[in-house]
């Protein structure tokens, strides 16, 4: 979590664990934003896709053959901190140029409130992150020069998102979702044309590229399903703990 740096030395299980009576499971966001595409979305039917979370952070969480990426230490497809400028803006990770610099919410409104576009957002200042990229996304809809151009400026980042992407993984599909996917069909045309001149020519004629059609927090879905997996694949785990649980507290329930 690199913009919570206070938080890096907390461990979340343990401290849920000592809170509540419940098993505790932790996922990153758009590892659970990826099963929430694959389970609440029927029109996914790929075993191997990327979910392309780019909201208030970049993300990605990859399925393959129906299983998702985890690497070793569970920080598999860290997409938002791929540089795509070794020297460019410095990041709370301590890297520079990362793509998170660039096209998440919290970029979109930091440079709504610089120049050039300043002037065209004199009220970004007071908003959040999500209501800024609302506001920047209606007035480009409405036909407004300045806003169509930062569209299309933060449009060209999350497309060389999604070279990287199919140059790394060779999904069959990528969705992008959350905040910043509010911006619609302009940002997929900018996407779709980026990957057409950049990416391997042999992969991106395989790869469908689509806005996710799930809302912008579902992956509070994919977290809830993060949990109700563990429970099927080792439902008899969890009952013993229950009735561990019984017996040391007869009174619950």
């Amino acid at each position: 979590m690199t913009s919570m740096q206070s938080w890096k030395g907390v461990n979340f299980i343990h401290e849920f664990l000592e809170a509540f009576p419940v098993p505790t499971f932790i996922e990153q966001d758009a590892r659970a934003g990826a099963l929430a595409q694959t389970l609440f979305d029927h029109s996914v039917s790929s075993p191997n896709l990327a979910y392309y979370l780019v909201g208030e952070g970049v993300g990605l969480g990859v399925i393959e053959d129906g299983k998702l990426v985890n690497g070793t230490k569970g920080g598999a497809t860290e997409l938002g901190h791929l540089s795509i400028d070794v020297d460019g803006k410095p990041c709370e990770c301590g890297n520079q140029g990362c793509l998170e610099r660039y096209c998440s919410a919290v970029a979109i409104h930091e440079a709504m409130c610089q120049p050039p576009y300043a002037r065209a957002f004199p009220e970004a200042e007071a908003l959040n992150h999500a209501a800024a990229c609302q506001l920047l996304f209606y007035r480009a809809s409405q036909g407004e020069d300045l806003a169509a151009q930062l569209v299309e400026r933060i449009a060209s980042y999350v497309g060389y998102g999604c070279v990287n992407i199919v140059n790394a993984f060779n999904p069959s599909r990528i969705i992008i979702g959350d905040i910043v996917a509010g911006a619609g069909q302009p940002l997929l045309d900018t996407v779709l044309d980026i990957v057409k001149q950049r990416a391997l020519p042999e992969l991106k004629d395989g790869t469908q590229i689509t806005l996710s059609h799930l809302p912008a927090d579902a992956t509070l879905m994919g977290a809830a399903a993060v949990a109700v997996s563990h429970f099927l694949d080792e439902p008899t785990r969890f009952a013993q703990l229950y009735r561990q649980r019984q017996g040391t507290n007869p009174g619950s329930r």
